[in-house]
């Protein structure tokens, strides 16, 4: 098995782990609005002899419930991302046997306790928004696999998902978007049979 063709199971991975957080944000959502409507339909629970006063102090802290329920959008992304990092290990493991057993656990463990760090940085430092963090994340990680693999295919790859992810549109249309550029990328690097390497 050639050196270029193995990068094709992160890039699922990453995929289909997108396809999932995107699935759950349609759950979510869905199960927002059914709340909603039946707040409208039956109107919040309010104890008897309540007046409208403290009715109205009640609406707050019932819309905080009921919007509590979904998982917030940037501990998703890192749920995400920790079982791609952990399974492109357990890959990388099988496939290339590495010699080095220690060097190479202590860097899985690294690159999984920097995906909270990054994410820690770029809400704190640079104020970035939950839906755009994963993705950014996203892309240093596949920059990471591109120079290991030293490909210009997953370099493409990393800069075709960055522009739909990043740039274009950081919400569930660009994630969808972005799992299909992925998907269409691993299943291209199956059908290859030389590897692409940079000079």
């Amino acid at each position: 098995m050639g050196r270029g063709s193995r990068f094709w199971f992160p890039l699922a991975l990453l995929g289909f782990a997108e396809i999932g957080l995107a699935a759950a944000r349609l759950l979510s959502r869905r199960s927002r609005a059914e709340d909603e409507s039946a707040n409208l339909l039956l109107g919040p629970a309010v104890p008897p002899g309540t007046t409208e006063y403290s009715r109205a102090l009640r609406l707050p802290l019932d819309d905080f419930h009921s919007a509590g329920r979904g998982l917030p959008a940037g501990p998703a992304w890192l749920v995400a991302l920790g079982v791609v990092v952990a399974g492109t290990a357990i890959w990388y493991a099988l496939a290339r046997r590495p010699v080095r057993t220690g060097r190479f656990v202590l860097g899985t463990v690294a690159a999984l306790l920097a995906v909270p760090l990054l994410d820690l940085v770029g809400s704190w430092q640079f104020r970035l928004d939950d839906d755009l963090r994963g993705p950014l994340l996203a892309t240093l990680g596949l920059l990471v696999l591109a120079a290991y693999e030293r490909s210009r295919f997953v370099l493409l790859t990393t800069v075709v998902f960055a522009l739909i992810a990043v740039v274009l549109s950081a919400d569930l249309v660009g994630a969808l978007l972005s799992a299909i550029v992925l998907l269409a990328a691993a299943f291209a690097a199956l059908l290859r049979r030389a590897p692409d390497t940079l000079r």
